[in-house]
């Protein structure tokens, strides 16, 4: 699970509007880096090519089924996460819960094993890159931005809808492919190994799991994670998209809790003067402190579709315009309408378009009238 973070606390603390500080000892810590494994390396019937990231509940490699020659994406687990609380059998969950929500914007996992006591998962190997790796080239156009979050929507509902709680969104959990997928999707939610399964016991009970900057209220709280908790990471998101900041930061892990805690988010549009109204809206009440006041995936979803269809007008709006014709469309004769044949569209074209264009019709015109006269 590249990147997760995981605090262990005290126990619950719904009882207290603000948490106690959580023990030094309890919060994220870099573990111990596994053994590279080198180019050529076997794992069972596959071959390893090269490694392709690292965090701190895993690594993945790029390898290759040395029968089939099939590729894939092994996602290996460090030794130092396996115990009692956190075993092999927790680590393969992933593989269960992606067939789970069955949804084109999750990676498919199609084979688990051992390797030397750690599980693995092979999955497959996409052609992209993170958002996190894309955001550090700079910002996302709005319309991009916007068509992002509703693909989130779209996978966050799959999941829902299958009792799985993804509860680790954050934009380097979020895959950008390089051409589209199926049903023309671009996005992939990827890392579901700490996901929760409705009516199904949770093997990191008692833990703070997911990103600090993504966490919900009443996750901190002790409480237990919830569809909503998905959403709060949305909006946190989305502001980081958006806007180009989250809502909340902080350069100590427990200030930038209680900001999360106590803190009303900023207005977007101290950043964004001119976003949509009910956009604006629907970011602030996606990052509700109380659970029951955040809007659900299908609310936000038609808001990020009215925002994206005001931001970028269908690409076919310039024959709509060429519906009217122009007032003066014929030359010297100011305010009387323009030709009914081909006059409507041209008088929208750049000016030598427009020459082409015209000169090609009048050629046609005569080819046309000529040929009337010979079948005549």
């Amino acid at each position: 699970m590249p990147g997760a973070l995981v605090a262990t606390t005290d126990g619950p603390i719904a009882s207290s509007p603000i948490p106690p500080p959580i023990p030094i000892a309890a919060l994220p810590v870099r573990r111990r880096r596994s053994a590279v494994l080198a180019p050529g390396s076997r794992i069972g019937a596959w071959r390893i090519e090269r490694e392709l990231g690292r965090g701190g509940m895993a690594t993945v490699y790029a390898a290759v089924h040395t029968r089939f020659g099939k590729r894939a994406a092994l996602k290996l687990a460090h030794p130092a996460i396996l115990g009692p609380k956190f075993t092999p059998e927790t680590f393969l969950r992933e593989a269960r819960i992606a067939n789970l929500v069955d949804h084109p914007g999750v990676t498919e996992v199609f084979a688990t094993g051992s390797y030397g006591g750690r599980p693995y998962l092979a999955m497959e190997r996409l052609r992209g890159r993170s958002l996190g790796a894309r955001l550090g080239d700079g910002e996302l156009p709005h319309d991009l931005a916007l068509d992002i979050l509703i693909e989130l929507c779209d996978v966050l509902g799959a999941a829902h809808a299958a009792g799985v709680i993804h509860g680790d969104l954050k934009v380097d959990n979020v895959f950008l492919l390089d051409e589209p997928g199926a049903g023309g999707r671009r996005t992939k939610l990827l890392d579901w190994g700490i996901a929760r399964i409705a009516g199904e016991d949770d093997p990191l009970d008692g833990l703070i799991t997911g990103t600090l900057t993504y966490v919900a209220p009443e996750h901190i709280c002790g409480e237990c994670i919830s569809p909503a908790s998905d959403i709060y990471a949305l909006g946190v998101l989305a502001y980081r998209l958006l806007l180009g900041e989250p809502p909340f930061s902080a350069t100590s892990d427990l200030v930038l809790l209680q900001k999360h805690l106590r803190d009303a988010p900023p207005r977007p549009s101290a950043w964004w003067p001119d976003i949509p109204a009910a956009l604006e809206s629907t970011l602030l009440a996606m990052l509700a402190k109380q659970r029951a006041s955040r809007p659900a995936l299908r609310e936000i979803a038609a808001a990020l579709r009215a925002a994206r269809l005001r931001i970028r007008p269908s690409r076919l709006s310039w024959i709509r315009r060429a519906v009217t014709p122009p007032t003066g469309a014929r030359i010297g004769v100011p305010g009387v309408p323009g030709d009914v044949i081909g006059r409507p569209v041209l008088a929208v074209l750049p000016g030598r378009t427009q020459r082409v264009a015209g000169a090609a019709l009048g050629v046609a015109l005569v080819v046309a009238s000529v040929l009337q006269l010979f079948i005549a």
